[in-house]
């Protein structure tokens, strides 16, 4: 993986705070795999790559340390290295986590938010490229979790995605992996329009399950 010294920048949003736009471009950076497990991230070399002081880069470093995905060692910052217990713990929490979030949106969403859900599920077109479904599922997720309205529930599993290995497994699907997933998010959004939340809960923890599965058997 390429240090942070030789990531390209990256336009800063001019809506969100200084100490904000750092967060989320390093946060980006190691979801995305372009700083690997156990690459330093230097001040100097971030505030030079970004152009900014260091004070929003000590900010962001800590946020980033509260969120799991640095450690401190030997006096300075490294992203962290992931063990398989603590995948699987992370995991089990995302099936818990999920699986509410489709009981919840089965009774919360709207019907315009089902139709939202289901016309997104339908853009997917077979034979695309895995990092395109990597972004389709996300979506697909993110709009599952929403339709539950529970802003806490929604920035807990966001949380719970910020993990290097969710991206770098993703990217790797198998054909038949997408086409076995997605016909998993198919049957979801049936149950969803059935308003079953049993069983739109049982398929989320299972998809969950599922992928947990596949980050095991490839990385360990």
């Amino acid at each position: 993986m390429p240090a942070a010294q030789d990531l390209p920048a990256e336009p800063m949003h001019a809506t969100r705070t200084l100490s904000d736009n750092v967060y989320r471009w390093l946060r980006d950076q190691i979801v995305l795999g372009k700083i690997g497990p156990n690459e330093p991230l230097v001040e100097a070399l971030i505030a030079e790559k970004l152009q900014v002081s260091r004070t929003p880069i000590r900010e962001s470093l800590q946020r980033l340390a509260a969120d799991g995905l640095i450690v401190s060692h030997r006096r300075r910052w490294i992203v962290r290295q992931h063990g398989r217990d603590e995948i699987v713990a992370i995991y089990e929490v995302r099936m818990a986590l999920e699986s509410f979030a489709a009981r919840f949106a089965c009774g919360r969403a709207t019907d315009v938010e089902l139709a939202a859900i289901a016309a997104h599920c339908d853009t997917w077109s077979a034979g695309g490229p895995p990092d395109e479904f990597v972004v389709f599922n996300d979506r697909f997720h993110h709009l599952i979790v929403e339709a539950a309205h529970n802003p806490r529930l929604a920035r807990v599993i966001e949380q719970n995605h910020l993990y290097y290995f969710n991206e770098q497994i993703a990217g790797h699907y198998r054909p038949d992996e997408i086409i076995a997933s997605q016909a998993e998010h198919q049957d979801l959004v049936e149950a969803l329009r059935k308003r079953d939340a049993d069983g739109a809960a049982e398929l989320s923890r299972r998809h969950a399950e599922e992928a947990l599965e596949l980050i095991l058997a490839r990385l360990f």
